[in-house]
């Protein structure tokens, strides 16, 4: 299973919210540093600590990414409902870029839980939100996206013995969801992955 080197945020992240903070008073500055720190907190393993760091911040900015951290720091503790509901939070409220990454970390959390299913689906989703929002690490993100995609299907097609969402021909509609799946399945199966285009977006962030 493919991942990113932390769940933590990212130096680009990390210069975002530095230069956010700088133009928006001293309480952003304490609440960057504070994010700064509770994510070196959960690099150390020291995760309630880190939980603790991240719910004292306040400034309505960082509501995302506080979200996404949260969330990841509750999947490592195996709280994988609340982790759920927090990335679920986190792309309600978060820019294309964190969405895919929320859909990312999630999907491995799922993986690694054996929900195949879900997490082919989540992955699938941080693929799409990618290729929308483009930005610096598309490309990486999509090779791991890619990659833990292929992963999760084989998964599931092993345990169901029959490929997910197989829709013979005649049944798939243009356009269709249905129809969508099939062609995404044979891209998959062929190794012919060409993303959309992408629209300019903020810059992203890291995962794990």
């Amino acid at each position: 299973m493919s991942g990113r080197t932390t769940f933590s945020a990212g130096l680009l992240l990390a210069a975002t919210l530095l230069s956010s903070a700088l133009l928006s008073g001293c309480g952003r500055i304490v609440d960057y540093v504070t994010i700064v720190d509770a994510n070196r907190l959960h690099d150390r393993g020291l995760y309630q600590d880190a939980v603790a760091a991240y719910l004292s911040v306040r400034s309505p900015p960082f509501e995302p990414t506080v979200d996404y951290d949260l969330a990841d720091v509750y999947a490592r503790l195996g709280e994988s409902t609340a982790a759920s509901e927090l990335y679920a939070r986190a792309r309600q409220r978060g820019d294309g870029s964190l969405r895919a990454d929320a859909f990312f970390n999630e999907g491995v959390t799922l993986y690694e839980r054996g929900r195949y299913e879900e997490a082919w689906r989540a992955f699938r989703s941080a693929l799409t939100e990618s290729f929308a929002a483009g930005g610096s690490g598309h490309a990486r993100f999509v090779v791991d996206a890619r990659r833990n995609l292929e992963l999760a299907w084989r998964a599931w097609r092993k345990r169901t013995s029959v490929p997910p969402r197989t829709v013979a021909p005649a049944e798939s509609v243009e356009g269709s969801q249905d129809e969508a799946e099939l062609r995404l399945l044979r891209r998959l199966e062929t190794g012919r992955w060409r993303p959309g285009l992408a629209s300019p977006a903020p810059v992203g962030r890291d995962d794990y």
